[in-house]
């Protein structure tokens, strides 16, 4: 709780110190775990997927976003946890999403058992995570940090397709997820990149905001996590 108490005593006036000096990761741990992640990325991008268990096409990947407080900027120190969105070709649907779902995970996770560049870097484990929504969850111990990155493979409908700037979403893409009837959660990774965006563009005291309220809740509510 030494942070914390640390931060209880820091005045106003020097939270951004705080921040850059506790919170902020350093540029070469950030770039350590972003070759990982990049790894992945081009496995995803250039990896052919043979449909299987009722997918009767070759599965594509139209693009990869990168989620949560990597994707927007707000990731803490020491935190190597990276949340992959990934848009695919035979989800032309909420409803083929909920599907296909299951059957996408396996085809993925086999294929990445494979993946020779993973294995150099040092793949740990690799398995599906069942939730709203399920996921693919990889764990790598690269001998350049100390923690270990875990980076998480979420499969989506790309429902907003391309973005530009000040993008609003039509109302027909609201309209088409209440039909879907999800479970809770099901379907926000299509909505990944409004999410990240959302905070991505928002000035640096906002962000370093945000790394504040996450570590006080960490500190606070989970004593020990990182």
């Amino acid at each position: 709780m030494a942070l914390a108490q640390e931060l209880y005593d820091t005045p106003a006036s020097r939270l951004d110190s705080f921040v850059a000096q506790w919170l902020q990761p350093s540029r070469e741990w950030k770039e350590e775990v972003l070759g990982v992640v990049r790894t992945v990325e081009r496995f995803l991008r250039e990896e052919h997927f043979q449909g299987d268990r009722g997918l009767d096409q070759e599965v594509r990947v139209l693009k990869v976003v990168k989620a949560g407080s990597f994707g927007n900027g707000t990731v803490l120190r020491g935190t190597a946890e990276v949340e992959l969105v990934v848009f695919l070709s035979c989800f032309r649907s909420f409803q083929e999403e909920a599907k296909y779902h299951q059957a996408v995970l396996r085809l993925i996770q086999k294929k990445l058992w494979r993946c020779q560049d993973l294995l150099a870097l040092g793949l740990e484990d690799l398995w599906v995570a069942q939730g709203a929504p399920g996921a693919l969850v990889i764990t790598i111990q690269t001998s350049g940090i100390e923690e270990l990155i875990t980076i998480t493979i979420v499969p989506a409908y790309r429902a907003l397709g391309p973005l530009a700037p000040n993008f609003q979403p039509p109302p027909d893409v609201y309209v088409s997820l209440i039909k879907a009837h999800g479970y809770p959660g099901n379907f926000s990774p299509s909505f990944s990149e409004l999410q990240r965006n959302f905070v991505k563009h928002q000035p640096t005291k906002l962000k370093n905001l945000l790394r504040l309220v996450k570590h006080w809740y960490l500190q606070t509510y989970h004593p020990g996590s990182s």
